[in-house]
């Protein structure tokens, strides 16, 4: 099976154990990683649940997810991105902007997107994206009120 890593090493995926793996809106289901081996820019894994090539192929663009007890605790001054989802987000003149609902991360910075607050879907309907760059866009993050302080204003 075809695996590509998110992790900051993306070896460093092999180092978890046991991984979960599902299909968009199915059910998690673990599985164990019985050898690996580099492949291009990711790797080829063979599951515990695949046997075969074919049996692979059905799992194609499935997600793999790990306990969150398996990650290590952050350093001082870090997230984990996932932490974000759910906090609300204030801009420039501390309106209220809305509340994280996801995060895309394919490289060069994570995305926070955003739904908009109440007051602003009058406005703004749809959500929309600020990029998560700690000191110049997000200015403030604090985990234990869900709160996120940016240098963004609601025109942007």
């Amino acid at each position: 099976m075809k695996i590509r890593s998110y992790t900051q090493q993306p070896e460093d995926l092999f180092d978890y154990s046991p991984w979960f793996i599902r299909q968009r809106g199915t059910q998690w289901r673990e599985v164990q990683v019985e050898e690996y081996r580099q492949h291009g820019n990711g790797f080829i894994a063979k599951l515990n649940i695949a046997a075969t090539p074919e049996e692979a192929k059905t799992f194609a663009g499935a997600e793999i997810g790990i306990r969150r007890s398996s990650l290590p605790p952050v350093p001082e001054g870090t997230v984990y991105l996932s932490d974000l989802i759910g906090c609300k987000v204030t801009g420039l003149e501390g309106e209220m902007l809305g509340t994280v609902s996801r995060i895309w991360d394919y490289g060069a910075s994570p995305v926070m997107e955003v739904s908009p607050s109440d007051h602003l879907a009058r406005e703004r309907k749809d959500n929309f994206l600020i990029p998560y760059v700690v000191g110049p866009i997000v200015k403030t993050v604090d985990l234990n009120a869900k709160m996120i302080e940016v240098e963004w204003g609601v025109d942007y």
